[in-house]
């Protein structure tokens, strides 16, 4: 039986639940929110499970090799892995956030800086179709797509960075996710690091990258 932690219960955090369901009905389901009546809570699906937590609160204080989660599915409008490292493997550890070097932004046809100096990316300048099962030509234009973009960023130089990408797996239409033991061997090749680092999370189109700096230590 396969297991997925669902992190965010609202709109899309919904479509995964029902999508996983649809076609595993076997599957152990949760979802973390920490909305009492969360979109999620409307799914008629027997047997699922309702946390009340918040979703990065949750994870790091129930993340571990323990096999409890085949998968996590990120359904909040925050970078997960990013927001989990410095909440939890990361705290006090001298990481500090930096911005994403300006010469990235050019790097896909559609890119946005956040708030922390991050950058969002997105092959398309449309709006994708949320059932989408990532084909290698696009269902909107009819283009290929190439080389999938986490594929991309985990082939990048750039002088005076190490890039860490963690893939977004398609696991139902539009419904991505990871194994955990992707982050907890990224929180530990971060344990003895320093310099500067980006951490990625990308599918085939889409992705966020955050930048990290730390001093002192080993080098990169």
């Amino acid at each position: 039986m396969t297991s997925y932690l669902i992190l965010g219960g609202g709109k899309f955090g919904r479509l995964a639940l029902e999508r996983l369901a649809g076609q595993d009905p076997d599957a152990s389901l949760e979802v973390v929110d920490h909305d009492p009546q969360p979109r999620a809570a409307q799914a008629n699906i027997p047997g699922w499970k309702l946390i009340r937590a918040d979703a990065i609160a949750f994870l790091v204080e129930h993340l571990k090799d323990d096999g409890r989660w085949d998968w996590l599915i990120p359904m909040v409008p925050v970078h997960v892995v990013y927001k989990w490292l410095l909440a939890g493997p990361l705290a006090g550890s001298g990481w500090q956030p930096v911005a994403v070097p300006e010469s990235l932004e050019g790097l896909v046809p559609l890119v946005q800086r956040g708030g922390e100096g991050e950058l969002y990316l997105s092959r398309a300048q449309h709006l994708c179709p949320d059932d989408c099962a990532e084909p290698e030509v696009c269902p909107v234009t009819g283009e290929s797509r190439g080389l999938a973009l986490h594929r991309e960023l985990g082939s990048l130089f750039l002088p005076g960075y190490q890039v860490k990408v963690v893939p977004s797996q398609q696991l139902a239409p539009g419904v991505g996710g990871y194994p955990p033991g992707r982050l907890l061997d990224l929180a530990r090749d971060l344990e003895d690091m320093a310099g500067n680092v980006l951490i990625a999370t990308a599918c085939r189109c889409h992705g966020v990258i955050h930048a990290l700096r730390r001093s002192g230590g080993a080098s990169v």
